[in-house]
């Protein structure tokens, strides 16, 4: 069993090699893309790996993030941390193995990282039926799938609702026992169902897809849902997160992306971690460095698209993430 004082201390240690805003900022400044990648070659970001053009940073990125990965899967004491972070991969790999069983297409390239479970193990257990083993709301999510393919009722929409669904449903059990990550869950949760909300704005519809586990009531998300966008802001005082949701608003007035409101939201789980950044027991220490491991790979692919794409500095700051400071 690993030692959570040890573990902690040691994810502690490894805060000084994130990149952190002053590093953010050196690359925004930067006349080109490649001067940026200089700057994260100074870091060793990527770990060695080499790269023709920066068009490639996605390299970099993999690299950082399989270590990462494997820094969390051998190091991290804390189950529901562990579930909380790698669990997400595992149910898209699945719904991308269902659909390639059926649609008989590669399921391979609709795939991300291992999450807790190999990629080709998963991929063998749902080509052979066999989901002995799964987590429960995976298992039923994957029965699920079978009846509706055989049925011929499945659409792209329906089985991603319900591997979104089942997620949600399975990492609200993960994160009831930590403080923090219920807070993180529930938020996200808000942050999705807020989006479908703005997105549909039909109560019928949006329901069918509304993950569980957030703050916000089936009532509240109803007026979030049917009331007009002008007068909604006298509507949600004593929401939860209110201040975001008035985000969302503003843009969605404007018939304008959410990216404002789902960044801030994005950044919830380092805004909340970094309030008790002193504490040196339980999971926040070993959570604060991993979600901020997880801003840096974010931000640098904000950074770095940007760049590429030549847009305006202050713009390319704007869609950051809230990161280390050191």
């Amino acid at each position: 069993m690993i030692n959570p004082i040890y573990a902690n201390a040691r994810a502690k240690s490894l805060e000084k090699f994130l990149l952190g805003k002053e590093k953010y900022q050196r690359m925004i400044d930067c006349d080109s893309a490649d001067e940026a990648i200089k700057i994260l070659s100074e870091v060793n970001f990527g770990g060695g790996v080499l790269i023709s053009s920066p068009a490639e940073f996605e390299n970099l990125i993999d690299a950082e993030e399989d270590k990462l990965f494997e820094f969390i899967k051998t190091g991290c004491p804390f189950d529901d941390l562990k579930n909380f972070i790698l669990l997400k991969n595992d149910f898209r790999n699945a719904e991308a193995y269902v659909r390639a069983k059926y649609l008989k297409i590669d399921g391979d390239t609709m795939t991300v990282k291992d999450g807790l479970f190999a990629k080709n193990d998963l991929k063998d257990k749902i080509f052979a039926d066999d989901y002995g083993g799964l987590p429960d709301s995976l298992s039923k999510a994957l029965l699920q799938a079978d009846v509706e393919f055989v049925e011929k009722r499945a659409s792209g929409e329906s089985i991603n609702n319900l591997f979104s669904k089942a997620l949600f449903a399975e990492l609200k059990q993960v994160t009831l026992k930590d403080k923090y990550l219920k807070d993180i869950f529930s938020t996200n949760a808000d942050c999705i169902n807020v989006s479908i909300a703005f997105r549909t704005r039909d109560y019928s519809v949006a329901k069918t897809a509304f993950v569980d586990g957030g703050t916000l009531s089936d009532s509240q998300l109803r007026i979030l849902c049917e009331e007009p966008f002008e007068s909604l802001k006298e509507k949600i005082k004593g929401f939860k997160h209110s201040d975001y949701l008035n985000v969302a608003i503003e843009s969605a007035c404007k018939h304008a992306p959410l990216s404002e409101f789902e960044r801030l939201y994005q950044s919830y789980q380092v805004s909340l971690l970094k309030k008790d950044r002193f504490i040196n027991e339980g999971v926040a220490p070993f959570a604060l460095y991993c979600f901020y491991k997880l801003a840096d790979l974010a931000n640098v692919r904000i950074i770095m698209t940007g760049l590429i794409n030549k847009l305006d500095k202050a713009q390319i700051k704007d869609r950051l993430r809230d990161g280390y400071e050191g």
